[in-house]
This record gives structure tokens, sequence and C-alpha cells, in this order.
């Protein structure tokens, strides 16, 4: 029995799902595209999309490609002379647009907030309209040019979330693998697939590098045989109903509970592994490329795939993250020339337009949370502890949410003091920087994801004065205290630095190997640019 096939079996049992090995084949894209047919294949998107910045979303004027050759739809349907928002002008954007599975999903052209898994529940064809970028089929569109790129991002860390599936389920006795085994991938058809490196080493292994991944199996077929269990296997009864719970028999033995977690097995009564059931929350609501950004928060805002990094969207107002961007607001909203696009929805790029040029701010979108390195403290913040300027932020009566209003607020923001708080008002969390002018305690960021809140670290003494570049106290009554005080930001930050002035292409798109690990995927060393006591630097 060969290799594949065993391994197709066992993912077959283990994981209830079929899978296949993530390796699209490149489409090539030409070999070289006339204008001729670029212009054809544009012809009737530009009946309505009359202007934008890059009709080719490359700034560079040697690229030459038309809109349906990389988004698809019919460009041979025509709409002169149609009247915008009349019967014919609708049969005919219909004709010549892909239309969703589920529209309901998707009302608008912008991103819909918490979309969640609902991309992957779309043909790929729509998928590829909205997004060429998409990992789903990025192989047909961006592959066609920059094929090894494409190939690297699919079995990247920024992809695959190896290091937050293998960690939680071997500290949760999920699995028993500290080299792991478990990560995020979707075939053409949207169905989860394996990842496989078939040009590993051994050298490659030995510094970290994992030959295969397997897709984070259902949670309701999962054993639950984790830390959270509600019971151990145990006692003598056998009943027709479900277990009690905290009430033990009495005519059991001492400190055995009912027999079984269930009499119906897996996913019935308690019989559920809830580590397993979090995991696969906590992905869908801290997405990476696979999936969009939930694009309703200040910082949350991005589309998937190579267009997660390379188009850029209004998420932060402070020039320091978000550098010239910064002028756009933080609420997701276009500055594009194109008519048809909304500037007064959220869920829009700036511009139709790639970029390597690549703000701290668009990267924030994925990093502000723990698993995914927690790029705050490059920025000088951290998470807010809910006390610091207190009356600020939490109204002045306990608030007693009902169970609509919990459910309303942990949709969009999962942690349940946000129910309590003045913060999960959406339109109260994009103003909470401007209230930094007065606050006596900390300095907000202006950056949400999540819905979270993220306040600044300042340097102190050991009795927590303030402190200035030269060590002075800083009175806590000066009126610009935070000004004089340093703000503990990376120095590179102070010197206009952003993430991608340090973490090239092997560190963003990966190097074409599985890695279980962040230190293991990042190149980038101190000593590439400031070498070493004893040896200069190497970066070139």
């Amino acid at each position: 029995m060969n290799f594949r096939f065993l391994h197709i079996l066992l993912s077959f049992f283990l994981f209830g799902i079929s899978t296949v090995f993530a390796e699209d084949p490149i489409v090539p894209i030409g070999p070289i595209i006339s204008e001729e047919e670029a212009i054809a294949s544009s012809e009737g998107c530009l009946d309505c999309h009359t202007k934008t910045e890059a009709g080719t979303m490359h700034t560079n004027p040697a690229v030459i490609i038309g809109c349906a050759q990389c988004h698809g739809g019919n460009p041979k349907i025509r709409s002169v002379g149609l009247v915008n928002g009349s019967k014919d002008y609708d049969i005919a954007k219909s004709k010549a647009h892909v239309l969703a599975d589920n529209p309901e999903n998707w009302p608008t052209s912008a991103n819909p907030k918490r979309t969640y898994s609902k991309l992957i529940n779309e043909s790929a064809e729509f998928v590829k309209f909205i997004n060429p970028g998409d990992l789903r089929v990025a192989s047909e569109t961006c592959g066609g040019c920059h094929a090894k790129t494409v190939i690297a991002v699919k079995k990247s860390l920024m992809t695959t979330s190896a290091m937050f599936w293998g960690g939680a389920s071997y500290n949760n006795n999920i699995l028993p693998y500290k080299k792991y085994v478990l990560g995020e991938s979707y075939s053409r058809e949207g169905i989860p697939e394996s990842i496989l490196d078939e040009n590993i080493t051994e050298e490659r292994m030995s510094m970290g590098a994992l030959p295969k991944l397997l897709p984070l199996p259902s949670w309701e077929i999962v054993p639950p045989g984790d830390n959270f269990r509600v019971f151990e296997r145990g006692g003598i009864s056998i009943k027709t109903q479900f277990p009690e719970i905290g009430l033990p028999n009495r005519l059991e033995e001492p400190g055995r509970p009912d027999i079984r977690q269930s009499n119906r097995g897996l996913a019935t009564g308690n019989r559920i592994s809830v580590p397993v059931l979090n995991i696969h929350k906590t992905r869908l609501n801290d997405p990476h490329l696979s999936m969009m950004g939930t694009n309703d928060h200040p910082g949350d805002y991005r589309s998937s795939g190579c267009t997660s990094c390379h188009v850029i969207y209004a998420n932060d107002r402070d020039p320091r993250h978000s550098g010239p961007y910064a002028a756009a607001g933080h609420e997701g909203k276009s500055l594009t020339a194109d008519p048809t696009i909304s500037k007064t929805e959220e869920g829009h790029p700036l511009k139709h337009e790639f970029t390597r040029s690549i703000p701290t701010s668009q990267c924030m979108v994925c990093h502000m949370h723990q698993p995914n390195m927690f790029v705050n403290s490059y920025l000088g913040y951290t998470m807010w502890d809910y006390e610091s300027d207190a009356p600020s932020m939490w109204p002045e009566k306990q608030k007693y949410p009902t169970d609509d209003e919990m459910f309303t607020s942990l949709d969009h923001n999962p942690e349940e003091a946000a129910a309590r708080g003045k913060w999960t008002d959406i339109d109260f969390l994009k103003k909470v920087s401007e209230l930094n002018p007065n606050l006596k305690s900390t300095q907000f960021a202006d950056y949400h994801g999540h819905g979270w809140n993220f306040r600044a670290i300042f340097k102190r003494d050991r009795k927590g004065n303030l402190l200035d570049s030269k060590n002075k106290i800083v009175s806590d009554t000066d009126p610009s205290k935070f000004k004089k005080a340093v703000h503990m930001a990376d120095i590179h930050l102070d010197k206009g630095m952003h993430c991608t002035d340090c973490h090239f292409s092997q560190d963003n798109h990966g190097d074409g190997h599985i890695y279980g690990e962040v230190a293991q995927s990042v190149e980038i060393m101190c000593e590439d640019c400031h070498g070493t006591t004893r040896l200069k630097a190497s970066l070139k």
C-alpha cells in the first residue's frame, strides 16, 4: 500500500472527511497577453467601472491583463445606454457578474461583516470574481506569474495556523504530538485538504520542517479525552437517560460517576470535545489567510489570500502604524475613483491597486492576538486591563445585559466583559482613541481588532512614576505627561520602519516548506542587519 493511499485512508477514518493534497497545478497566464486581448477581456466591465486607479491592479505599466482574465465573469455583456437601477441594467449586471450560491450573505460588493466559513461554501468561480487573490483560486490567477510564491504561501504558517492548532491540540491532550500534524488549507472546491511537502530533506526536518499537515477534525466526532471532559469513564450503573451532572449515584463506588458521558455516543449529552470546538470557534473568529477578516471593527478590515496583505484597507489613523494610509481613517472605507464603489460603506479596499509597501496596520489585522505573535508590543501597546481610566470605559451603573444583548455583543467581540462595557457599541469603540487627551492613566490605540482595546506602555521607575528620555520623573499632574514620557514602542517603529522593512518575502510568503512554530518560519535575525561583536552584518 503506497503512502498516499494510506494517508488518505487514515485521514478518512480519523477526520471523517476525504482529503486531498495541497499543491494545485499552476495555470500560466499568457505566455504573452496582447493589448487587444486585455481590452476584449475588459470591454464590458469598463462600461460601468469607467475609472480606477490601476486597471490591472498593478501600478507597473508593463503588466498587461484584462479584468475577466483575473476575475472571470462575462466581459462581452454591455451596459452602454442602460440606466443604473433599471430592470435591463440589473439583468445585464447579473449576466456579466458571477453570482453567489448564497446571495443573502453577499448583499453588496463590500466584504460582509463576519463571513467566517461562508466563503468556503461558495463556488470557486464566485470566490475568484470577488477576490482573485483568494488561495482557492490563486494558482490560476496570481500563480500565473508568481507560481513559486503562491505555492509557498499555501504552506506558510499564515495559512496553515499550525502553531495554534498544534499547540492547542497537544496542550489539551487532544493529540500526543509535539511535532504538529494539524493545519488549515482548502481545495478549489472548498474542501479541507492535507498539505504535503514532497521536497523535504532530512536536513530541513532537523531544522523543524514538517512533512505534512492534516485538516482539523470535526469537533463532534472527537472523543472527549481532554482536560475539560465532564467525567472520566467509570461507574457501574447503566441507565437509559443521560448521566447526572453533579449528582453522583449513591449506589456507585465513591468518586465514580455514572457510566459514560452519553448513552447515544459522540456529540450527545456531555460527550463532546470542548477544546476542539473552541479551536474551531477561535479559528473562525481569528481567521488566517484562507478566509476574510471579520471586517467589523477598526483593525479588522481585509480580504483573503494574497489580497489580505497586498491590498490596503483603512484600519488605523496613527501615521506611525499606517504611514500615508492613516489619512484614510480606520473604518474600512474606500477612496477609489471607481464610481460604482460606495465611499461611505465599510469593507472596501482603499483602492483597486496592489502594493508591496504594506503598512504595519495591515499586519496588525491578524497579529494583534496572542497566538499570532502579538505585534502590539512592537507598537508599544498591550491588552487593556479593564481598570485604567475605567470611568471613561464603563457605564456609571452596573449593566446587566439580557440574553439577546449578550449574544449580540459576543457575536462581534468574544470577550464577555464587553457586553457590560461601553465599547460593545461599535460607534463608541471607533472613538476610543479620541478620549486620550482627557485620560489620566493611559492612552488607547486607534485599532481595535476583535473589538478589543489596547493601552499604551510608558516607561516608569520602580515606584510607578512616568519617566522621560533622560530618566527624569514626569509629574502625574502634568497635562502633557504622555507626550513627555517615553512610549515604549520599538526603536525601529520610532525610526519610521514597518514590519515589511525587516520581514521580507521568505518570512511573509514562506520558503516553500511547512513549519509548526513561528521561530522556525522567521528567517531574519537582528545580526543580519546589526552584525555581532565579532562579525559585520551579512544582509545583502
